[in-house]
């Protein structure tokens, strides 16, 4: 199977919410009217349920209680916001596949979407940003499931052997998870940002991101197995290079002190797969 193959199989591809897909097109839309995307939020009973319980957790750091969509982009702003609706809309497009852990899935992307943020926000970047990345991190793993579950026991099994991507290539396959989510990420039209940032998102230790997005999602890769306890995710710090640091805008030190602060907000954000 070739990568245009997947996505030939339009009755099996996700589809986004209308309003999901305004809000993405809106990152290359300075002229974007927030009122009015506010109101069509407010319009989506399920999304704007989400958001809310969301907006008030403790990830998000609201400074009073929140009860309406304006209310949050208000408090929170306009750009926290519209990241909370594209994750609630991504979490919930996908369907039911037999075999697959969804759930799983999803806790695990949001760690590496909880420590992105984190880090963005150390390292003075956008942090909305870093944290859609997370989200969307392995996206490619989900839609594979979904449309092709054969050829995703390949890639499993790869994986499980070490990424070999030549025996993939002797099965026909000319695509890996990575791919595969950077080309849905790319048609549902997000930024080329973010488009990169997926596509280098496992750069070996000895290649370096080419940008702070890509090194900070790296980064964050690097830190999502760790059991949540400082002590794991300080043993991971030490083992990346200074110049994957650097890149990222980050100091091992000051990092290590405020490994708390991160661990503290893990699971905040369970609401979206429930």
């Amino acid at each position: 199977m070739k990568l245009d193959d997947v996505f030939e199989q339009t009755h099996r591809l996700p589809t986004i919410p209308k309003i999901v897909q305004e809000l993405i097109d809106s990152f290359n839309d300075d002229s974007v009217d927030i009122g009015r995307i506010a109101q069509k939020i407010a319009l989506d009973q399920v999304i704007t349920a989400k958001v809310l319980r969301l907006a008030n957790s403790v990830h998000f750091g609201a400074t009073r209680r929140i009860g309406t969509v304006q209310e949050a982009v208000v408090v929170l702003g306009f750009n926290t916001v519209r990241t909370l609706v594209i994750a609630s809309g991504i979490t919930g497009a996908f369907i039911a596949t037999p075999g697959f852990d969804r759930k799983r899935f999803w806790q695990r992307s949001l760690i590496v979407a909880s420590d992105a943020r984190w880090l963005a926000t150390q390292a003075r970047i956008p942090p909305e940003m870093a944290f859609t990345c997370g989200i969307l991190h392995n996206i490619g793993e989900m839609l594979i499931h979904v449309v092709s579950p054969d050829i995703a026991s390949k890639l499993d099994r790869c994986l499980q052997e070490g990424g070999n991507l030549q025996a993939l290539a002797s099965d026909g396959i000319d695509f890996d998870y990575t791919s595969a989510g950077v080309e849905l990420v790319r048609r549902w039209n997000f930024p080329g940002a973010i488009v990169d940032a997926l596509r280098f998102q496992h750069a070996p230790t000895e290649q370096i991101p080419p940008d702070p997005l890509s090194a900070i999602l790296n980064l964050a890769i690097r830190m999502r197995d760790c059991a949540n306890e400082a002590a794991a995710l300080e043993e991971v710090l030490a083992g990346i290079p200074d110049a994957l640091l650097t890149l990222a805008r980050l100091e091992r030190g000051s990092l290590q002190e405020a490994l708390p602060e991160l661990l503290s907000l893990r699971g905040a954000l369970d609401e979206l797969v429930n």
